[in-house]
């Protein structure tokens, strides 16, 4: 894509056209750290995260700098293999890292909009709502996010793929690799912890 707006624009445009592409990076970087964190927080409040004393604390000004901290040096840590380029110079890392906040994403909306499905007339609505809509926009909604989780972790070129003569671990999408590992731990520590103990959100305010 440089190589083409290099091709494509002026000198000028081009540098235009690069720094704002930076700083929007630069913008939904700090967002994600945000978000991250903040949620971090809010689930060590609730003891579910381990290590959850350490990033359920704030500072004086009321901001969790443990949590930040470790999003980031988690953040860090899956963007490592960035530091070695595939051969045919496609940024696997920066594909990957997205994939994985993409399918992180949405299988956080997947989770109340099945359980709404699942509830039926047992579940209460607010004000606003799809009345009986639900019953197949749910579904709709369901599928969509499982077909953007498969699309997300499929190979971004044909060297990725194991038995192609040229694949390279360089090119390998390694966001379902690290999503599968991150899924297996936790469903262990539910199994031979938490479920024993964990009895849901904890009220902070009566």
């Amino acid at each position: 894509m440089i190589y083409i707006l290099y091709n494509a624009l002026s000198p000028v445009m081009f540098r235009i056209v690069l720094a704002i592409s930076t700083i929007g990076q630069l913008f939904c970087a700090i967002a994600c750290l945000t978000s991250c964190s903040r949620m971090m927080f809010a689930f060590s409040r609730d003891g579910a995260i381990p290590g959850y004393k350490y990033w359920s604390k704030v500072s004086k000004n009321q901001v969790p700098v443990n949590s930040v901290l470790i999003s980031a040096v988690i953040g860090l840590i899956i963007t490592l293999p960035a530091l070695w380029k595939s051969p045919r110079g496609i940024p696997t890392a920066f594909y990957a890292v997205v994939s994985i906040s993409v399918i992180g994403l949405y299988l956080a909306f997947l989770i109340p909009i099945w359980y709404r499905w699942k509830a039926g007339d047992q579940f209460v609505p607010g004000e606003w709502n799809l009345g009986k809509h639900y019953k197949w926009m749910n579904l709709v909604a369901v599928a969509e996010i499982l077909v953007m989780c498969f699309y997300f972790i499929m190979p971004f070129e044909p060297s990725a793929i194991p038995w192609d003569p040229n694949f390279t671990w360089l090119a390998v999408n390694y966001a379902p690799v690290l999503l599968g590992i991150t899924l297996l731990l936790l469903w262990a520590w539910w199994e031979l912890s938490v479920k024993t103990w964990f009895t849901g959100p904890r009220k902070t305010i009566e």
